[in-house]
């Protein structure tokens, strides 16, 4: 497996987490947790995708990640090997996704992880065509003031 631009693992404080890729690293199986701190998380092997993988079965910008509410969504971006969930390539559309689902973009596998907060908001975001939004429509979520609860 390519190398991982480790430095891609940040996090924005000022933002609760709402939800995570976690991966093992190929060098020794350390678990890494990356936050999806966007709305739209781009991965791939450019130096400004949100989270760089460098690995030439990579393409430029492999995946994106779309956040919707309490929702989060995987979309394959024309890439050349192709984004799989759970062992099932996707396509270029947009496929929700649950905690526990496992996403693989040519050789690396990412497990997705899922932070609930504590209050009554439901998964009920859905992706729709806007002009005001680029395909994107919020929906009101829980206070960033809300405890934390493990999914």
């Amino acid at each position: 497996m390519g190398e991982v631009a480790h430095d891609s693992l940040r996090h924005n404080p000022s933002k609760p987490i709402h939800w995570q890729l976690q991966f093992a690293s190929p060098h020794g199986g350390t678990v890494f947790s990356i936050v999806i701190d966007s709305a739209r998380f781009r991965v791939g092997r450019r130096e400004n995708a949100d989270f760089v993988l460098a690995s030439p079965q990579i393409s430029g910008f492999h995946t994106e990640f779309v956040v919707v509410g309490m929702r989060l969504f995987v979309r394959d971006l024309a890439s050349t090997n192709g984004t799989y969930l759970n062992g099932k390539r996707i396509g270029y559309r947009d496929v929700a996704l649950r905690h526990g689902d496992r996403v693989r973009m040519a050789n690396v596998e990412f497990l997705v992880h899922r932070e609930r907060f504590a209050c009554p908001a439901e998964d009920t975001a859905v992706m729709q065509d806007s002009p005001t939004t680029n395909g994107l429509d919020q929906v009101p979520v829980c206070d960033p003031a809300s405890v934390f609860t493990e999914a």
